[in-house]
């Protein structure tokens, strides 16, 4: 298991980098800012998850849905709602959130390799509690 200190800063790092569409780095830096003020056990769970994540997406796959979807799979709602609301496909990777909230992205309408990437990730998420568990 790597240090939560580590892992904040290996998802700062990261979440700075790369170029996402939408304000996703933005909404994704003040959702950590938030978990900083509020919970900031969550905040480190949270980092763990996407750094983990990240790492089980396939090999010449893009890693940042599984990113962003590892970061955002302990979101309550009110929090997917104010930081998730332009993001639809982040919203369809998190299980939990499947056909509630407004915009949410539906299988017929992406592409049939959109949605199973969707349900691959989808698979990923379910399987952090056991991880975390076992970790």
């Amino acid at each position: 298991m790597t240090d939560t200190t580590d892992d904040l800063a290996w998802v700062k790092r990261v979440n700075s980098r790369w170029i996402v569409r939408q304000g996703l780095r933005e909404s994704s830096a003040a959702y950590l800012e938030h978990l900083a003020a509020t919970d900031p056990e969550k905040l480190m769970r949270s980092c763990r998850r996407a750094r983990h994540l990240t790492h089980q997406s396939g090999s010449g796959e893009d890693p940042k849905p599984w990113f962003y979807a590892g970061l955002f799979s302990l979101a309550t709602d009110e929090e997917a709602s104010r930081f998730l609301a332009e993001h639809p496909f982040t919203l369809a990777a998190l299980p939990r959130y499947e056909g509630k909230m407004p915009g949410y992205l539906c299988p017929d309408r992406v592409a049939q390799t959109t949605w199973e990437k969707v349900l691959r990730i989808r698979q990923g998420v379910t399987a952090l509690d056991t991880w975390e568990r076992e970790a």
